[in-house]
């Protein structure tokens, strides 16, 4: 990847408008596309959320494919045991996700896997590498498709096969339990979950809970305005002996597990997301429909205190 010498808020801009041209060119060539008059298929007309990719996914279990690029740019400096450390740059995962489902209660899951480019400008060495797997499941706990609510249950395995160099690869793996809702009302979608992420090694990697909310109103059957929060904290920091974790002070979020010793001095990493979602076709051949996405996400905490000064979320979702 050509590396990124332009300042950071124009780079930003930069990304946020390329993904808006390209759904605004596939918008108009497939305009003359039908709109079901209405759903055959329980919580068809609802949205993935956009935002914490990994952990956030929807309550109903569907079939679909999921290409995911996150574009974050790192903090001018973090906070670290040596005091403020320089460090700027930018981070890049690109991922495809998937879940078939079984049935309308259950499905099988490949949640977390891609390639992740790490560039920073100061003090750390630039890495590349793929992220770890996750392979997991959900069921639900709770159907009502009238009354339009769901409740399920998630399970993630992580395996620790990452490159070190993007911090992946640490510890033994993980296991990451869920519960997430989803309530339709009229056009609004209401969508939260909470979660634990638990390493199998507890010196290797931090304990952590997470909890992620969505809201979204059905302008028209195709676009869909969203607003997300999401909240991390560290249950209990890890122990690692290298470099980075043994000085920094908080965890990285939903992208990766420091290990860091130090993770109680700042655990909590709070984001706050708006973008959209557009429904770009509905029922053609074998796919049920394909939905775009696009988010822009600020800390609500001390960016300091972690991994993000913001970041650009895009992405695809293929559902067959």
């Amino acid at each position: 990847m050509v590396r990124i010498t332009q300042k950071k808020g124009g780079c930003m801009k930069k990304y946020l408008i390329k993904e808006l041209i390209l759904v605004l060119l596939i918008a108009f060539g497939t305009a003359g596309t039908s709109i079901g008059a209405g759903d055959e298929v329980p919580f068809s007309r609802f949205i993935k959320p956009v935002t914490n990719p990994v952990y956030f996914d929807e309550a109903q279990n569907i079939s679909y494919i999921h290409v995911v690029n996150v574009y974050q740019d790192l903090p001018k400096r973090i906070n670290t045991k040596l005091g403020r450390v320089p460090l700027d740059g930018y981070l890049n995962l690109t991922a495809v996700r998937a879940t078939y489902a079984l049935n309308e209660k259950f499905s099988l899951i490949a949640a977390k896997d891609g390639y992740i480019t790490f560039k920073p400008d100061n003090t750390l060495d630039n890495g590349y590498g793929w992220g770890d797997l996750s392979l997991g499941f959900k069921g639900a706990l709770y159907y009502c498709p009238q009354d339009e609510f769901i409740v399920s249950g998630k399970m993630l395995f992580e395996f620790s096969q990452g490159s070190r160099k993007v911090f992946q690869g640490n510890g033994d793996g993980n296991v990451a339990p869920s519960v997430t809702f989803l309530k339709g009302i009229d056009k609004w979608q209401l969508m939260g979950t909470l979660g634990m992420v638990i390493p199998f090694n507890a010196k290797e990697e931090s304990m952590m809970v997470y909890q992620s909310y969505h809201v979204s109103y059905a302008v028209t059957p195709r676009f869909f305005p969203l607003v997300e929060l999401n909240h991390w904290c560290v249950a209990r920091q890890a122990d690692r002996d290298d470099l980075v974790p043994s000085i920094v002070k908080f965890e990285a979020g939903d992208l990766g597990n420091l290990g860091s010793k130090n993770g109680f001095d700042h655990r909590h990493l709070i984001t706050a997301a708006v973008g959209f979602r557009y429904r770009i076709f509905e029922t053609a051949g074998f796919f049920k429909n394909l939905d775009f996405g696009l988010a822009y996400e600020l800390p609500l905490t001390n960016p300091n205190n972690g991994l993000m000064q913001r970041r650009g979320t895009a992405d695809f979702v293929l559902h067959f």
